[in-house]
């Protein structure tokens, strides 16, 4: 959102995600569209290797690198750039955030080489393998920044200064539309410079989807099966997967059936997954504010679905891959996102017309939707090692993968090929819209929406052919989407795409989103001193081991208040508070800097 947008009555702050984001994550060291890292504010957090909520724009992708909402991108307003490059062909290594190193076996990694002459060489981002580059100066040519060692980064030498390196390698990144971007950067993320390091990813405004990625995800069979209890709360949440689970005890292969999991293998996201949904985006100490932080709401709806029997016994021990695993087998019947079970909703649809999972609209709560940033997804912003055998080329790849041309390859695929031009206008090909509803190995092929966390621009920002980066983002493919198990849904809420029947209830001011969120304020913060660092890591480290202890030990509520009361006061002994004043002054001083 704009850095000068006043906040309606408290301050808003980006709850979780990713990222990925997740985002998508996410997920993430840092959301989709917000945040600074595992902080207590509902801030952000890590998810290694893994797919990653958006910012509302509807390419969170799935571990298999499948974009959430079958979404793709591909060339602007040259018609996919079929020119073979004019520059010699050569190798660059990337660590990149989230997207997998398959995405090398796809057609848009191959017409980005094709445009750019670059062989990406993929490595995902892995925390501790990071911390071992950093340590020993052997960092890839080109990498996504984690801002929480940018300042680490700049003053060890490692990444260079890119003033230079895009007046001359960098076109499309020095138009109009990147320049507050490049401005944010220049305050914001220089270490006090005032110099260029790193270019943000996904800059611009988010919107809708086709359906919303994050929520209370559930299989919509087995809700209608119910007779469509209200979801009122987390209560309501909790009964009816306890209910599910009554209903469908095991698979058809005599497996145990649970209604609920989380993922461990994002930092803090899973535990803090709830926040984004039931959430109200106020600023609050994640730790010890109980009624506003998203640790305790997870805590509290995993605590009741254990309590019904319903958890799943690897709730906390579970890794993003783990839960797309039990998403398959049909062990699991929710999770915080739609991303785990879109391989299975394509199986389930040959078994009934209605069958697969879907997000129900909730009319309270908060959606991770919307917003707008000119700071782009944190975590993924770009940046030169001081050891790139080929800075130049490195940033001819880095301006290609943020322009026009390149967002739109990243998120709809080739012209002529996934896309093409109808009465002058740009257009997914019907076939490829079908094609992305199946899913599966035939639509990772293509490799639409899979580098989404690496591409330039939002998937709903206006190019200059007058669409938007993700052509799959238009009324035109929502209409053609539609499948058996999303009309089924929509006739139900009275939405003509799944997501309209969330985004009527953040119309009518049911639901916030990240619109009442000051992302770039969150972005921008400096990193934490070395004692509140080590007291953050302390209350990371308290909150992860304490909450599974609580949820899974806790006799019955009053123990449950008793054992979370013991861990607050443990948080507050580490030093909750000191980290919390700190957190508001570093965000009101930054807040200051908008205004």
């Amino acid at each position: 959102m704009k850095g000068n947008k006043s906040f309606k009555g408290s301050m808003l702050l980006a709850m979780t995600a990713m990222l990925v984001t997740l985002t998508a994550c996410g997920g993430n060291s840092g959301g989709n569209g917000g945040g600074n890292g595992t902080d207590g504010a509902n801030a952000t957090s890590e998810n290694n290797g893994a797919a990653v909520p958006d910012n509302g724009s509807g390419t969170g992708n799935d571990a298999a690198g499948n974009d959430a909402a079958g979404n793709g991108g591909a060339a602007a307003n040259d018609g996919g750039g079929t020119d073979a490059p004019a520059k010699a062909p050569v190798t660059i290594k990337l660590e990149v955030n989230s997207t997998q190193k398959d995405f090398e076996n796809t057609d848009v990694y191959n017409e980005i080489k094709k445009q750019t002459g670059v062989t990406m060489d993929l490595q995902t981002y892995d925390e501790e393998k990071f911390k071992v580059e950093l340590a020993s100066g052997d960092l890839p040519d080109v990498f996504q920044v984690p801002n929480k060692y940018l300042a680490q980064l700049i003053d060890g030498g490692n990444i260079i200064p890119l003033d230079d390196l895009v007046a001359s390698n960098g076109p499309d990144i020095s138009k109009p539309l990147f320049q507050k971007s490049l401005s944010y950067s220049k305050q914001f993320w220089s270490n006090g410079t005032g110099k260029l390091y790193v270019i943000p990813v996904q800059v611009g405004q988010a919107g809708w989807g086709f359906d919303q990625q994050t929520g209370f995800n559930v299989r919509w069979d087995y809700y209608k099966e119910l007779g469509f209890p209200a979801v009122k709360s987390v209560d309501d949440m909790v009964n009816v997967l306890a209910d599910m689970v009554a209903k469908h005890p095991k698979t058809a292969d005599g497996k145990k059936v649970y209604g609920t999991a989380i993922w461990n293998d994002w930092g803090t996201w899973g535990l803090n997954s709830m926040g984004m949904i039931v959430g109200s985006g106020a600023v609050a100490n994640n730790y010890t504010d109980v009624p506003n932080s998203g640790f305790w709401q997870t805590a509290e709806f995993l605590y009741k679905a254990k309590q019904k029997g319903i958890l799943d016994p690897d709730a906390f021990t579970a890794k993003y891959n783990d839960i797309v695993t039990k998403a398959s087998q049909g062990t699991l019947l929710n999770s915080a996102a739609t991303w785990p079970f879109q391989a299975v909703n394509a199986e389930l649809l040959k078994e009934g017309p209605d069958h697969g999972f879907v997000t129900l609209p909730l009319d309270w709560g908060f959606a991770w939707v919307g917003g707008s940033t000119v700071a782009g997804w944190s975590d993924r912003a770009w940046a030169i090692s001081s050891k790139a055998k080929d800075p130049a080329r490195a940033m001819d790849l880095i301006n290609f993968l943020s322009s026009e041309q390149g967002s739109r390859l990243i998120a709809s695929g080739i012209q002529g090929v996934h896309w093409d031009l109808v009465d002058g206008k740009p257009r997914m090909k019907p076939e490829i819209v079908q094609l992305a509803a199946a899913g599966g190995d035939a639509y990772k092929k293509t490799g639409i929406g899979m580098f989404a966390n690496q591409q330039g621009l939002t998937d709903f920002t206006a190019l200059g052919d007058g669409s938007v980066v993700n052509l799959f983002n238009t009324p035109e493919v929502f209409a053609t989407k539609v499948n058996s198990l999303n009309k089924d849904y929509d006739d139900h809420y009275g939405a003509t795409y799944p997501a309209e029947a969330y985004k009527k209830n953040a119309d009518a001011g049911k639901v916030l989103t990240l619109d009442v969120v000051p992302q770039d304020v969150q972005a921008a913060m400096p990193a934490p001193p070395d004692d509140v660092k080590r007291i953050q890591t302390k209350l990371d480290d308290l909150i992860t081991k304490g909450i599974p202890d609580i949820v899974l030990h806790a006799k019955d509520d009053a123990d449950y208040k008793k054992k979370q009361d013991a861990l607050i006061k443990k948080l507050n002994d580490a030093g909750a508070d000191k980290y919390w004043t700190w957190y508001m002054q570093a965000f009101n001083d930054t807040k200051a800097k908008f205004e």
